[in-house]
């Protein structure tokens, strides 16, 4: 324990050494943030309002609301009636800023927060609203006034939106005396060699990033990568090989701030981490805002919550520390300008260096040894399945299997004899390396006209093939309408196709399936989420962008059309996260067309249901995939 105090001492001190505790000179009171209040619970409200800020150009990162539920199912705490997150960027308005100075990524997104307490006697109100624009600016460090004022319109037509459409009763002012930090953001720089593959380095890293995190209690509430956003928007942001930001937060450490009588605090979080490598450059960039920031903002007195923040901090560093980072000593170092005729002369001496080397291949100056390697054929034993072998009728069981697993076979031979057994092979989908998704449908499945009317077959290379049980999820989707039994015949050409299947350890109970729920406060089946709306939706998933994010695409007897989703790369490495890439056939992630509207399952009701062993510390740990999967489904209709 002496040594722990030591670490965490030498931590603290760091902490606010690369901080920066020189102050400001400035005296008196100012502005923290802004709350505007509505008399009773306003959610509804709310939602309805974070809607029409798409139509002046903002749209949320993440959305993390009811946090008050999380704290209660782990901590058994309940100081608050509601709270929730909305963070929130205008992408193309912060381009032209990230452009400018790369520390703007600490407030895009910037969150808004919505809180009411339990207190209805004294304080019967929803509280909403953000940061001040000018201690954001404040915190970043930045001073053109041109620059400013730019955020500072931006910031302006979000709040004029918030009076329109909510027409507070009232508003809350929270100023702060101590001056804010005169560098409030804390950075640090990775040195790396240049990979053969970029994208897959960082793909690499955040994969590293996200799992050392993870260990420490924090979990990545929200996502966005710039660099892919506008490459996707077709707007030039060439400054940067990548730039993305990542939401962080410590449920524990939010818990004890939040939901013990300091709401407001919740301006400041999640914390928004920036990510950033300059062009050309073999450096990896990292920047937040110190939690001296919220000290000094909100007048922070208790000393023992001080110093645990001031812990929480300390632990971010030691962590980025471990991951190969050091810290910027900001003010100390003037970075190296170069004129043009400078930058020309070292090129032409890169080129210099390329060229003697073809020359020296050329000349045969350069032996190659190659080695011939002996094959050696080794056996694979096959795999001995644990669960129950699957029978077909008799009694229902208390529980269902959620999938079942068979031996392994050659996805051609496989899809030939899926096709002979009554069975249309929708897609063939690589998940993640070595994991491959057959998306089938028959008549049977076809004439349930829901969400079951496919079902994902993953082909687990070396391993195993696992499908989709359909009667754990025809329990789920047709509720009170299913029968035990009801899709014997789709089970009968399974076992035609795969051979003897098996029961696997993740299994639910049977009568719990039609009224499925994670945990209080989290959703149903019913809990749909509206991905698009307007007139010829097919159109859009099946024109250009139907080759880019689309799988598939379904015709259901009563119109309605199931669409399947290719998500990013990077968003199906959730299942790595938890360990469940034996999963991975609960992708592709599905939409479905009824008339003029899109609608997908809400992922906290479906990844939870496809996965039903998961606890709510994994369910953390993925905490930004449901949010990432609803921006990779809805990009596909724009």
């Amino acid at each position: 324990m002496k040594l722990y105090g030591v670490v965490i001492t030498f931590f603290l001190f760091v902490g606010c050494l690369q901080a920066d505790m020189h102050i400001s000179n400035k005296t008196g009171k100012e502005l923290t943030g802004m709350l505007y209040g509505s008399k009773g619970n306003v959610e509804s409200e709310i939602d309805s309002m974070i809607k029409q800020s798409g139509t002046i150009g903002f749209s949320p990162v993440a959305a993390n609301k009811h946090i008050e539920v999380h704290y209660y199912n782990k901590f058994q705490e309940k100081g608050l009636e509601m709270i929730s997150f909305f963070n929130l960027v205008n992408k193309e308005k912060i381009r032209p800023l990230l452009l400018k100075n790369p520390d703007f990524g600490a407030y895009a997104p910037f969150n808004f927060l919505v809180y009411k307490t339990l207190d209805t006697e004294n304080d019967d109100n929803t509280w909403y609203g953000h940061l001040a624009a000018d201690t954001m600016l404040n915190i970043i460090g930045e001073k053109d006034v041109v620059t400013r004022n730019a955020f500072k319109t931006m910031v302006k037509s979000l709040d004029d939106l918030i009076v329109k459409e909510m027409k507070p009763a009232m508003r809350k002012k929270f100023e702060h005396s101590k001056p804010l930090l005169e560098h409030g953001l804390t950075k640090m720089v990775m040195q790396f060699d240049e990979p053969d593959d970029l994208e897959e380095f960082i793909e690499d890293f955040i994969m590293r990033h996200d799992s050392a995190f993870s260990k420490h209690d924090f979990i990545i509430a929200g996502f966005v990568d710039y660099k892919f956003e506008y490459g996707d928007m077709d707007l030039p942001f060439d400054k940067y090989d990548a730039y993305w930001v990542s939401l962080l937060c410590h449920f524990k450490f939010s818990n004890s701030i939040f939901n013990r009588g300091i709401p407001e605090a919740g301006m400041f979080a999640p914390c928004s981490i920036y990510f950033y490598i300059p062009k050309g450059k073999n450096e990896l960039h990292v920047g937040y805002a110190s939690v001296d920031n919220w000290i000094n903002a909100l007048n922070f007195k208790d000393q023992k919550t001080i110093d645990y923040m001031r812990a929480i901090d300390a632990e971010v560093i030691k962590i980025f520390r471990e991951l190969g980072f050091e810290l910027e000593v900001q003010g100390a170092k003037v970075p190296e300008v170069i004129s043009l005729d400078e930058e020309n002369k070292r090129l032409k001496a890169k080129i210099k260096k390329l060229e003697e080397k073809i020359k020296a291949l050329k000349e045969g100056n350069v032996t190659v040894k190659t080695e011939v390697e002996v094959s050696v054929k080794t056996e694979v034993p096959p795999k001995v399945f644990k669960g129950a072998k699957l029978v077909i009728g008799g009694k229902a069981p208390k529980k269902l299997s959620t999938y079942y697993v068979a031996k392994l076979q050659n996805i051609d031979n496989l899809k030939r004899k899926l096709e002979e057994n009554g069975f249309k092979v929708l897609a063939e989908t690589p998940i993640l390396k070595g994991k491959t998704v057959l998306t089938i449908t028959n008549n049977e499945l076809l004439q349930s006209n829901t969400w079951l009317a496919t079902l994902h077959l993953l082909v687990n290379e070396g391993n195993e093939i696992r499908v989709q049980n359909p009667s754990y999820f025809a329990a789920a989707y047709l509720q009170d309408k299913y029968k035990y039994g009801q899709f014997s015949k789709t089970l009968q050409s399974l076992q035609a196709v795969l051979g003897d299947m098996y029961e696997v350890d993740e299994k639910y109970v049977l009568d719990d399936l039609p009224k499925y729920q994670f945990m209080f406060g989290m959703p149903y089946l019913t809990d749909t989420i509206k991905v698009a709306e307007g007139d010829d939706l097919f159109s859009k998933v099946t024109g250009e962008n139907g080759n880019k994010y689309i799988t598939y695409t379904l015709k259901l007897p009563n119109g309605n059309v199931l669409v399947g989703h290719r998500l990013r790369n990077r968003t199906n490495k959730f299942l790595q996260k938890i360990e469940a890439e034996r999963d991975a056939n609960i992708l592709p992630y599905e939409s479905m067309i009824q008339g003029n509207t899109a609608v997908i399952l809400d992922p906290k009701y479906y990844l939870a249901l496809s996965i039903p062993q998961l606890s709510m510390s994994e369910f953390m740990k993925i905490a930004s995939a449901p949010g990432e999967i609803e921006k990779d489904v809805t990009r596909a209709y724009k």
